[in-house]
């Protein structure tokens, strides 16, 4: 998939970008070595700007996801991951939610798990329950904002969530 900015007004198309690659010869859903999956989401990100002062990588059962930005973004971070139905789901969110969530469809869950984790890695910290509900919900193709930061969400491949997450000065305006 070719590499591509967010679209956020006050942040250049030049200041973000990701792209997300499937792993030849490894069917969606199979979990091939971590260390394929690493190398391969190192690799993209070289591809997308091996000089970029943020980076951000992920992988989840042969699908890679790297993301790169500049300032004035100040934060980045980037989750994929396969859309599971066998996962745990309603334990998993009712433990970061503090309560049962009725009805979560896994693509709702995933959203709030990829966002979660982005979050994390964006801002070194989880995100409030309430931001993971936000996430959950989110069904738009373009950024929203949530808390300190932006959310971009996509499905980028069959069976699978993408979140990205950053800050930059302007996402308080």
């Amino acid at each position: 998939m070719p590499d591509r900015p967010p679209g956020r007004p006050g942040v250049t198309p030049e200041a973000i970008r990701y792209a997300t690659r499937r792993l030849a010869d490894v069917t969606p859903g199979q979990r091939p070595g971590k260390a394929l999956e690493s190398a391969a989401a190192r690799a993209l990100q070289a591809e997308l700007d091996p000089t970029a002062p943020l980076f951000s990588r992920s992988h989840g059962r042969g699908l890679v996801a790297a993301a790169v930005a500049r300032p004035p973004v100040t934060r980045l971070g980037v989750d994929v991951e396969w859309i599971d139905p066998a996962r745990r789901m309603a334990e998993i969110a009712e433990h970061f939610l503090g309560a049962p969530a009725a009805g979560l469809t896994p693509e709702q869950f995933f959203r709030g798990w990829t966002f979660g984790e982005a979050w994390f890695k964006a801002f070194g910290a989880d995100p409030s329950p309430d931001l993971i509900r936000i996430a959950g919900a989110n069904r738009s193709a373009d950024p929203v904002a949530v808390g300190e930061g932006w959310l971009l969400q996509t499905l980028p491949e069959p069976g699978f969530v993408l979140s990205l997450v950053w800050a930059a000065p302007c996402a308080a305006a």
